[in-house]
């Protein structure tokens, strides 16, 4: 896998994309929102400027978590606050779930918890990634290469596979123990509401913080924001910990 390590005081924070993003979606943030903190960010594989020959298949997120596990233990960063962005977010609260002595604490953006009618229609609508917007093509293509356009189409045929429809971590959920943060936008097509309240009903002690955008970016809708809960969120769990 490709990693960006940034140097910093511990406890680490580690940064993980969204779905068909990659390192890159965080260069807007990084390094001033880890406050000084060791900043870790990396390509999931399939993604950017790791390989690209990775099927995509159900299994995904179970891989991705072990690719985090070995990646933390292998870099000596946990443990670590988690941060992630859709997928991203579901790799981080599957871990926290799995491992956690591995995670001091979890912030999740739009993540998703489970398979959902409104984000595989809202996809299916957006038809083949040579359809998208062509400001989302020249993304794709600068986050991937040149074959942005079988990453994209690959992760795009997985999410509106009828395989999908059953997949979900909510059982996984109630195993999670650190604290956790989870910034929701309130009408987001690709990441309904549902997603940030199952993770409430499973955490009751979750902080879920709702901004009012249809984009599937709240945190670049409010960053300030998002940013001052992420570095509150470690002091607490950095204090309890201690």
């Amino acid at each position: 896998m490709y990693v960006e390590d940034r140097p910093g005081r511990g406890p680490a924070t580690v940064w993980l994309h969204h779905g068909v993003g990659s390192a890159r979606a965080w260069d807007a943030f990084l390094p001033a929102a880890a406050g000084g903190r060791r900043a870790i960010a990396y390509d999931r594989r399939g993604f950017g400027l790791s390989t690209h020959d990775r099927p995509f298949t159900t299994a995904m997120f179970h891989e991705d978590v072990e690719d985090l596990r070995e990646l933390l233990i292998a870099r000596d960063a946990a443990p670590a606050h988690l941060i992630g962005h859709s997928d991203g977010g579901t790799v981080a609260l599957l871990l926290a779930a799995r491992a956690p002595e591995l995670v001091l604490s979890v912030g999740v953006v739009a993540a998703h918890v489970r398979g959902d009618d409104t984000t595989v229609a809202t996809l299916r609508r957006m038809g083949q990634p040579d359809q998208w917007p062509q400001p989302l093509q020249r993304s794709l293509r600068r986050a991937h290469g040149e074959d942005w356009a079988d990453v994209a189409g690959g992760w795009h045929a997985l999410w509106t596979s009828p395989a999908w429809g059953g997949w979900s971590i909510v059982d996984d959920l109630a195993a999670v123990s650190c604290p956790v943060f989870a910034l929701h936008g309130l009408r987001d097509d690709l990441s309904p509401r549902l997603h940030a309240d199952e993770i409430h009903d499973a955490l009751p002690g979750a902080r879920v913080i709702w901004v009012d955008t249809a984009t599937h970016d709240p945190h670049r809708a409010e960053p300030e924001r998002f940013v001052s809960e992420l570095q509150a969120l470690w002091r607490d769990a950095e204090a309890g910990h201690g």
